[in-house]
């Protein structure tokens, strides 16, 4: 749901009116963090699927057709990237904001990775308009991951305490231990 509603808040890049900057991917690498790599994957396909099927939850609208709009490379790389972030997260012990930035900012990569291409392509050979205009588009891209990145950050910063609000459970939080602190400098003074 929350994909849904990240979707329908469109924000217009300056300078490029054709494109609009969403806040979808930071509820798709939450849903690999919050729910797991699998459920945070499967979330995504039925999203993917709701929106293929007819009904208008993607940006622009809905329906089969949508998989020729040069956007529809991200909404692909939506599980991968949720299954990315959850995955990686699982791997952690203990967690902090940097190892879950790590986890969010890799899993946000890799929908990049499989959007940015399918959109080269859908602009150049579907949509006909060349190689030079379909580069032309890429140039928003690199503004677009640094805000998805601050946000992602941004995210990572209050993931206690969303956790603690839904009850999941994980990992705990790295946090420095005064105990260790003090027995290290305890050690220190006996080698002098």
């Amino acid at each position: 749901m929350l994909t849904i509603v990240g979707g329908l808040i469109k924000i217009p890049v300056p300078a490029f009116p054709d494109m609009m900057f969403t806040l979808q991917t930071v509820f798709v690498i939450m849903s690999g963090l919050l729910l797991g790599p699998r459920d945070g994957m499967f979330s995504q396909i039925a999203y993917m699927l709701l929106g293929l099927v007819g009904v208008p939850i993607f940006t622009q609208g809905g329906g089969f057709s949508y998989v020729f709009q040069p956007s529809f490379g991200y909404i692909i790389g939506f599980p991968f990237g949720a299954f990315l972030a959850g995955i990686l997260k699982s791997r952690f012990r203990t967690l902090s904001v940097i190892k879950l930035f790590f986890c969010a900012f890799f899993g946000n990569l890799l929908i990049y990775a499989i959007g940015v291409p399918y959109q080269f392509l859908i602009i150049w050979l579907y949509l006909d308009r060349g190689a030079l205009a379909a580069a032309a588009t890429l140039v928003t891209l690199p503004f677009m991951f640094i805000i998805d990145s601050i946000l992602l950050y941004l995210v990572c910063l209050i993931y206690p305490r969303i956790n603690t609000f839904i009850g999941i459970s994980d990992p705990p939080f790295d946090k420095k231990n005064k105990n260790k602190t003090e027995t290290g400098a305890a050690d220190s003074k006996t080698d002098a």
